[in-house]
C-alpha cells in the first residue's frame, strides 16, 4: 500500500551549523522517505537561502519570509530584534523561524509535530532536536502499524561532533569567540 506524506523541516538558515547538519541527516534518509511515498521539504524564513546547494540536498527548500507555514503549524518564530542578524537590513524582516519538524499526510492530518522553544540551555534552539534516524524509524512504524511518534533521543554537542565534525568546528569557534 502506498502512503503519501510530506516531512516539513523548519530551520533557521544556511549560516546555522546545527541546521546544516540536520538537513544533511534528512537528506541521508531521502531514499527511504521516497520509497514509502513521501517527500521532504525544508522551510526557512531566510531570504536568498543557499542550503540546498551548500549541502547538496536532494529535496527542495522553500523560503517563507512571512512565516506563514510556521504560524500554520505553531512553530516558534524569533522576532527580528532577537536574531543574531538583527542589524542586517532585509534579513528576517518578519522574524526567524526556529527548528521544527511536521509530518503531514496527503489529507492534511499531522502524523508528527515537534518544535523547539529557544532557550539558553538549547543554544537558542540549536540543540535538542529529535534524531532524524529515530523520526524515520518511527514514521515507518506509523505507516506499517498506525502507532504514534514519541520518545526520541535528541541532538547534543557529542552528536554534532560525531555526525558532522565540520559543523561542530564552526560551533566550537563561535563558542570560543563569545567566551
Amino acid at each position: 500500500m502506498s502512503h503519501t506524506f510530506t516531512i516539513k523541516v523548519f530551520f533557521r538558515g544556511d549560516w546555522c551549523p546545527w541546521c546544516n547538519g540536520y538537513l544533511r541527516d534528512f537528506n541521508n534518509h531521502l531514499e527511504t522517505v521516497q520509497r514509502h511515498g513521501g517527500t521532504i521539504v525544508g522551510i526557512t524564513s531566510q531570504a536568498g537561502n543557499r542550503s540546498k546547494a551548500n549541502n547538496g540536498l536532494g529535496f527542495d527548500i522553500v523560503v517563507d519570509e512571512g512565516n506563514v507555514q510556521a504560524e500554520k503549524y505553531n512553530i516558534f518564530v524569533t522576532s527580528k530584534e532577537d536574531t543574531p542578524l538583527r542589524d542586517v537590513d532585509g534579513v528576517y524582516p518578519n522574524g526567524m523561524v526556529q527548528p521544527g519538524v511536521v509530518i503531514e499526510d496527503a489529507a492534511g492530518t499531522i502524523l508528527y509535530r515537534w518544535a523547539i522553544v529557544p532557550s539558553e540551555m538549547n543554544f537558542g534552539g540549536a540543540t535538542d532536536r529529535p534524531l532524524v534516524s529515530d523520526i524515520i524509524g518511527a514514521l515507518e512504524r506509523i505507516l506499517a502499524e498506525g502507532s504514534t511518534l514519541e520518545g526520541f533521543k535528541t541532538t547534543d554537542m557529542a552528536y554534532l561532533e560525531g555526525a558532522h565534525p565540520d559543523q561542530f568546528k564552526i560551533v566550537q569557534a563561535y563558542l570560543a569567540s563569545v567566551s
